[in-house]
């Protein structure tokens, strides 16, 4: 038996592996031939910085890490940023990344620390300095004091050459064409801002920057920060713009009647869902209610998905279902009318989302490759918040059954025990894991969580994401699960601050 069980996990384990460099293959394949990994994640910390955007920040500021960019290159170009998006966005940028480091080293993860960088410029005249690197940036003669801002503000042009061009690129921790690159991409970022972003695509084509690198950079800017954007950089680049909505988006107006005794409670419901499909669903444009004045009974919702799959993605979710299943009885009568956009313009303004990928965690969709299964109530005492189960195995000769547990926003169980143990691994979302004594761990998909034998813990969403994970249990039939106190919300409050 023990024999089967560890074939079994080695299967099991080497498919997962191996989905996961497929995966990976596919995504270095797309499109980035030109831009290595260092490249792409210093694009898309400097875009997120400039765009303010910390959440999805200090995702890729690990992903920039673990892809082998030193500590003293990410801090370069946070603090080069200061002079392009301001201090406040630069000062917040290097919190997130100093909470990064900390927490990757709390966890024995040794990232390079990189060249040293120069903090002293001695040199006697710092204007002529900056003069001179911004000569062979632009491979021009710079005139003294700039023409145009540096007559009207003298003190401007003398913090740019001196601060910016001198002081900070007197630091070889980045080349020339590593700093117009964090430029570009910071500008790229940036709404209004086309003159400089077209000055520093001239500098970073002298410094080396090739046209198939600004092409991809296009792509990092349609993903962290919008299609929009990425745009504006097509332009600058001399490129076609392309379509900011899909071909395939839908766009729908539900016509329901409620039936009278029902309106209040089919109100509140539809209340909830509407904004959890806003909020967590990111191919989620718009759900909008609406009731007639004189007749309240007729309610009308404006739909608005992304595209087909966002909506047949929507249709899958726990909130929909339930959504579908308790309103059922209070809906006398239903018709879907789908509708074509008339002026596409004005609707990508009044939309916000379309202007914005942000995928961060409050955005997070919650459909994996695994079913989520039906809502978890033979357990419920046991969990704060609500939580489904699908199991994934049915061959009880294995003894190692594998269930696809999901966790709504908020949602986490008990503290607990198994006499055997128990495997989780992270499928999407992101959740919170505990061991009794232990410090809170985050975990996000992909990590893999092995809890030995009798051990208090407890696992759960954070309060503002789904969390779904696989749970693995070794030996069910000797594998005692024992049930011990809730994990009080003065804890739980405290473990999403982490």
């Amino acid at each position: 038996m023990r024999l089967k069980i560890t074939k079994f996990l080695w299967v099991f384990f080497f498919t997962i592996n191996m989905n996961s460099i497929m995966n990976a293959q596919v995504t270095t394949s797309n499109g980035f031939t030109h831009l290595n990994d260092h490249q792409q994640n210093l694009s898309a910390i400097s875009a997120l910085t400039a765009s303010g955007n910390t959440e999805n920040l200090k995702k890729v500021l690990n992903s920039g890490l673990d892809s082998g960019l030193a500590i003293n290159e990410i801090k370069e170009a946070l603090v080069q940023l200061y002079a392009y998006c301001g201090f406040p966005r630069s000062l917040n940028a290097l919190g997130v990344f100093k909470t990064v480091v900390e927490e990757r080293a709390g966890k024995g993860i040794k990232d390079k620390e990189g060249k040293k960088i120069i903090v002293e410029n001695t040199t006697l005249d710092k204007y002529e300095q900056g003069r001179k690197v911004l000569e062979e940036l632009t491979k021009t003669p710079q005139q003294k004091p700039a023409p145009g801002f540096g007559e009207f503000a003298p003190r401007a042009d003398a913090f740019l050459k001196e601060h910016l061009f001198a002081d900070i690129f007197n630091s070889d921790v980045l080349n020339f064409r590593q700093r117009e690159f964090v430029t570009i991409s910071a500008l790229a970022a940036m709404p209004g801002v086309e003159p400089q972003l077209k000055a520093h695509i001239g500098m970073g084509r002298n410094t080396g920057i090739t046209d198939g690198q600004l092409k991809e950079l296009v792509l990092i800017i349609d993903q962290y920060i919008s299609r929009q954007q990425g745009n504006v950089l097509r332009n600058a680049i001399g490129e076609k713009e392309t379509p900011l909505i899909a071909n395939d988006m839908m766009v729908r107006i539900s016509e329901i009647e409620i039936v009278p005794e029902f309106l209040d409670q089919y109100k509140s419901i539809l209340v909830e869902e509407s904004a959890a499909s806003v909020k967590i669903e990111h191919g989620v444009v718009a759900i909008f209610p609406m009731f007639q004045k004189e007749n309240p009974n007729q309610v009308r919702i404006l739909e608005i998905y992304a595209d087909r799959k966002a909506y047949e993605s929507h249709l899958q979710t726990p909130h929909f279902k339930e959504y579908k299943d308790s309103t059922l009885p209070m809906v006398k009568s239903l018709k879907l009318v789908d509708m074509n956009v008339l002026d596409t313009k004005t609707m990508v303004e009044i939309f916000s989302k379309f202007n914005s990928k942000k995928e961060d965690h409050n955005s997070q969709s919650i459909v994996s490759a695994f079913p989520v299964g039906k809502e978890n109530t033979d357990l419920s005492k046991y969990f704060i918040g609500k939580s489904y189960v699908a199991s994934l195995t049915s061959n009880k000769e294995l003894n190692l059954p594998i269930a696809n547990v999901t966790f709504e926003p908020g949602c986490r169980n008990n503290w607990h025990k198994h006499t055997n143990g128990q495997i989780l691994i992270a499928v999407v979302g992101e959740g919170l894991f505990q061991e009794r004594g232990k410090d809170i761990r985050r975990i996000k998909e992909g990590d893999i969580i092995e809890i030995e034998p009798n051990v208090d813990h407890w696992h759960g969403a954070t309060k503002d994401s789904w969390f779904a994970h696989l749970s693995i249990i070794p030996n069910q039939e000797s594998n005692k699960n024992t049930w011990l106190e809730a994990v009080n919300d003065e804890a739980y409050e405290a473990a999403n601050k982490k």
